[in-house]
């Protein structure tokens, strides 16, 4: 919470809190280890969760992004790694192992860090999200090629290929049936029970067979998460599984973070600095060169690509199943072991500054090239115009009420596909950063008569209401927000209007409410004025009330 208000996230304060209590883990009963196999459940969570909100068609679209870009970013970055391990002097067996080991991303921190920022629909998370599904997948040959290298009867006694195919296709169908048919029917009955103790136990019970399924398989347990959570996205139960789901991938994955920040050995750390550190600069700096440049190559903005090097520059969580597996078969020494684990948590602990990084870079680079020269003539003939800062479905909705009104106006967003998708529907989209006072010039905020802040990231409108503020101080704001609580906050920073989404939603459920009992329209009128003026300033007062 601390790390979090002072703008570091979340993420960063679990690792933290995991270093604190590192040195004590022994006295505590809790072993890192441990704790990590138990609270890897969180990642299961989270790429079932991932599952529920992802629409089979929008994967799809995706396929290009994980089979080509995906499969290019593990297999380049793990040839050049396997090389830097073997100039270091490890053997041929062990490079290869941590070379690819090392290509591996963090699907925990990332995905955690792009939902706290309200990234996972822009052009950089799907890209980021892509090349992390398609890592997860390369964790299954992965694990094959260790018994693979080691040699001897670990190789004699390996599964026949077509019997793991069978078992395969089998635990497959098992997630499917699962999924498909059983569950939806079980959670209907359950739902017209209203027994939702045992609708929570379900949902849990859910995720817990997918993943059990595909681990039998052989195959990522997160994996069979996903899976299920696409078979029920179709399901007029998601909303509601969502629900019960979400506290344990909450609890789980925190205590994942922090399980991290416990594998941090300062010990080590202070008797190997140097190398450690050196290591950790090299890995950083590889794996965002290649990637910035396969995201340039896959046709996106160098902006975007700056922001998905950065996001993916470090270790992920199932190296250290494959680095354990690596170790109990020979192939890399105790002492290896317990550094790439270092390097890894190292490496993860800076992800939040590596993203931060990232998105100043991409702000700094972007505003100065075509974007912006499209975006200044674009706003050279407008005057008295409207500013729309964001172009989703709300600002979508805002723009159409003002081409109704043949109002002039001019959107920023910073997702390239919604960009696109505006400029096609024949509004004047550009993309930029509304929070950067320079791109707002180049709107003509000199000229306007209005912002209008549609975006649903808190920290991202807090920035345009702060640039306009400072900048521009006479030109007027009208902020969405989502609730009195967010809308007192932006108020304070220097939002001139801020309307509560929840409250006039439940303002509008009400008005509807009255007009379906017969009341006149003027009585609805007045009733829902006299709540805005009245009621919901006393709710203001009220401490804790959303």
């Amino acid at each position: 919470m601390l790390f979090s208000r002072a703008g570091f996230g979340s993420i960063l304060g679990l690792l933290a809190t995991g270093v604190v209590l590192g040195p004590w883990g022994d006295e505590l009963g809790i072993a890192p280890t441990q704790l990590r196999q138990i609270t890897e459940f969180g990642v299961v969570f989270l790429l079932f969760i991932i599952g529920l909100e992802m629409d089979p068609r929008r994967l799809w679209a995706l396929r290009r992004a994980v089979f080509g870009l995906g499969v290019a970013q593990v297999v380049l970055t793990g040839l050049l790694l396997a090389l830097l391990a073997l100039l270091a002097g490890q053997r041929w067996q062990a490079a290869v192992i941590l070379g690819f080991g090392l290509a591996l991303s963090s699907t925990a921190f990332v995905l955690q860090l792009l939902e706290e920022r309200g990234e996972s629909g822009h052009t950089h998370g799907r890209l980021a999200f892509a090349v992390l599904l398609l890592q997860d997948l390369a964790v299954v040959p992965l694990l094959t090629l260790v018994p693979l290298l080691a040699g001897g009867a670990i190789v004699e006694d390996a599964e026949p290929f077509w019997r793991r195919a069978l078992l395969t296709l089998t635990m497959l169908g098992v997630v499917v049936l699962f999924g498909e048919l059983l569950l939806p029917r079980v959670l209907d009955y359950v739902a017209r029970l209203r027994n939702m103790q045992a609708f929570t136990s379900l949902a849990v019970l859910a995720v817990l067979v997918a993943a059990w399924a595909l681990e039998i398989a052989g195959l990522s347990p997160a994996l069979g998460a996903f899976l299920m959570g696409m078979l029920l996205s179709r399901s007029r139960f998601h909303h509601q599984i969502q629900t019960e789901v979400e506290p344990f991938r909450g609890w789980l994955l925190s205590l994942f973070f922090v399980s991290v920040g416990m594998s941090i050995d300062l010990g080590l750390l202070w008797a190997s600095l140097g190398p450690i550190l050196g290591a950790l600069l090299v890995l950083i700096a590889v794996k965002a060169l290649l990637l910035w440049l396969l995201v340039r190559l896959f046709g996106a903005g160098r902006g975007d690509a700056v922001r998905v090097a950065l996001l993916l520059a470090q270790g992920g969580e199932f190296a250290f199943v494959l680095f354990g597996a690596a170790e109990l078969a020979g192939i890399l020494s105790r002492t290896t072991f317990l550094e790439t684990v270092l390097l890894i948590s190292l490496s993860m602990a800076a992800t939040p500054m590596l993203a931060r990084l990232g998105e100043v870079l991409a702000q700094r680079i972007e505003p100065a090239h075509g974007h912006a020269v499209g975006l200044a003539a674009a706003a050279e003939k407008l005057d008295r115009h409207v500013i729309v800062a964001g172009f989703g479905r709300v600002g979508r909705t805002v723009g159409l009420m003002l081409r109704r009104a043949e109002v002039p106006m001019v959107a920023l967003d910073l997702d390239s596909r919604t960009v696109l998708e505006g400029r096609r529907r024949g509004f004047d989209v550009h993309y930029g950063n509304a929070g950067d006072h320079r791109v707002l010039e180049l709107a003509g905020a000199g000229r306007a008569v209005l912002v209008v802040v549609t975006l649903d990231n808190p920290a991202a409108a807090e920035r345009v209401v702060a640039a306009v503020r400072n900048f521009y101080p006479g030109l007027r704001t009208l902020v969405r927000a989502r609730d009195l609580a967010a809308a007192d906050h932006l108020t304070e920073l220097g939002a001139t209007e801020v309307v509560p989404e929840l409250t006039e939603m439940s303002l509008g459920l009400g008005q509807r409410v009255l007009a379906a009992v017969a009341l006149p329209d003027d009585t609805i009128e007045r009733i829902a004025a006299e709540l805005r003026a009245d009621h919901f300033a006393r709710l203001r007062r009220q401490p804790g009330t959303r």
